[in-house]
């Protein structure tokens, strides 16, 4: 079933096919020409794939993600950040990492803070003469942060598909996230200084405070959020809830930013791109059972036994995702190769957290990189300008995020300290 699978597959991907209904295709035709099962079975892959309580935590953090956008949140956070590292040169491109850094802690979607986030910085980068390509190149690979630092969806998504617990994975990502934050920042303060960018004037002790005092509140969400999960506090689900409620709490009583009449249209927005995140899941689900049933992980269990050297089979494993990422996104290439690889590197003795790990940071590269990358798609789109432009102003803050990737891939603690100190 796997190789008609596959060449099925790839044949709908060229015809322009998007991927959840090229996965779905490819999976009915390999199953009808299997013969060995009935399309019924289909049906009822498709329904495991989605029926997990663990998966209400997407929807929840989309919907609290739209509202930080909406009710004032975000730009409370920007502004902080601002007040922080504006006055170092350069400053408008390192306040985008850093406001991604604590937007990452709400929205746990990469797309979300390219949105959020990029509609409210590039505009502003733009105006203080930063060349176009350059701020939407810094807002791409920021906007990855998202995923590294807790909440995370792709992290759900990997917790639930390989059964691994999501508040252990959500720890794991918050060191590789702080980092990748940090070098990034590093790298637009060297190329701000060389281009002499504009820095803003140095905010007083007074202004910073007033922009901690007026952001406390929106501060307050990503570290309940963080706090809830690291403690045990309550179920990514339930702080799903929490963080929705508290969003709208903050937006409507308390910043009167947002209107509550508006909640019906937000909520059949996400809805929509719930069911679209659903359609993926639910068809990349049918496609992973497929490999299992040609016990695909035992195959290549015994294709990279036969290297030898750990370090060679995880440069492998990474080169390979590195190239997934660059045609599939990230969401079905974790549902179809989680399952795949995890066998392989268990036994290698890696654990399944610090994979988690290795398989979010590799996989974020790819929305970075054409010609899929759904954050370099949504930078452009705000900059104006062609992705290849923008991808080559991105590619120096894209090497922060590799960098990264090998010292998680190569050094457990960066991604299993955390959780270890935890007790998971």
């Amino acid at each position: 079933m796997t190789g008609v699978l596959i060449l099925e597959f790839l044949i709908l991907i060229i015809f322009g096919i998007p991927i959840a209904f090229a996965l779905g295709i490819a999976a009915l035709v390999a199953i009808v020409n299997s013969g060995a099962f009935s399309p019924v079975v289909m049906v009822q892959r498709m329904t495991n794939g989605i029926n997990s309580f663990t998966l209400v935590a997407v929807p929840l953090f989309i919907v609290a993600g739209r509202l930080a956008g909406e009710t004032g949140l975000a730009k409370r956070l920007v502004r902080l950040a601002t007040t922080l590292v504006g006055h170092v040169p350069g400053g408008l491109s390192l306040v985008t990492v850093l406001a991604s850094m604590f937007f990452g802690g709400i929205s746990g979607s990469a797309a979300a803070d390219a949105s959020c986030l990029g509609s409210l910085l590039i505009p502003a980068m733009e105006k203080e003469k930063y060349d176009p390509e350059y701020a939407g190149g810094v807002m791409a690979p920021a906007a990855t942060i998202g995923i590294l630092i807790p909440p995370s969806i792709p992290m759900c998504i990997y917790g639930v598909t390989v059964g691994v617990s999501i508040g252990a994975l959500f720890m794991g990502g918050l060191i590789p996230g702080i980092l990748v934050g940090f070098f990034q920042m590093f790298i637009a303060y060297l190329i701000s200084k060389k281009r002499k960018y504009p820095k803003l004037p140095r905010a007083k002790l007074i202004e910073v405070w007033k922009a901690f005092k007026d952001s406390f509140l929106s501060l307050f969400m990503p570290v309940f959020m963080l706090a809830g999960v690291a403690f045990g506090i309550a179920t990514p689900t339930e702080i799903g809830v929490i963080a929705v409620i508290y969003a709208l709490i903050l937006g409507v009583f308390v910043y009167h930013e947002y209107d509550i009449r508006q909640i019906p249209s937000l909520l059949v927005e996400c809805g929509v791109q719930t069911a679209v995140a659903c359609i993926v899941v639910a068809f990349a689900s049918v496609v992973s059972w497929m490999f299992a049933m040609d016990h695909l992980p035992m195959v290549l269990l015994g294709v990279l036994s036969k290297v030898g050297s750990p370090i060679i089979v995880l440069l492998i494993i990474n080169v390979f995702l590195l190239f997934v990422g660059c045609l599939i996104d990230l969401v079905p290439a974790m549902i179809l190769f989680a399952p795949i690889l995890l066998p392989v590197v268990t036994k290698m003795g890696i654990d399944p957290i610090q994979f988690g790990a290795i398989m979010t940071c590799n996989l974020a590269i790819g929305l970075v990189t054409p010609p899929v990358g759904t954050c370099l798609f949504i930078s452009s789109s705000i900059a104006d300008v062609p992705m290849l432009k923008l991808f080559k102003e991105a590619l120096p803050f894209v090497l922060c995020n590799l960098f990264v990737l090998l010292l998680v891939t190569f050094w457990q603690p960066v991604s299993m300290f955390v959780p270890r100190l935890l007790g998971y």
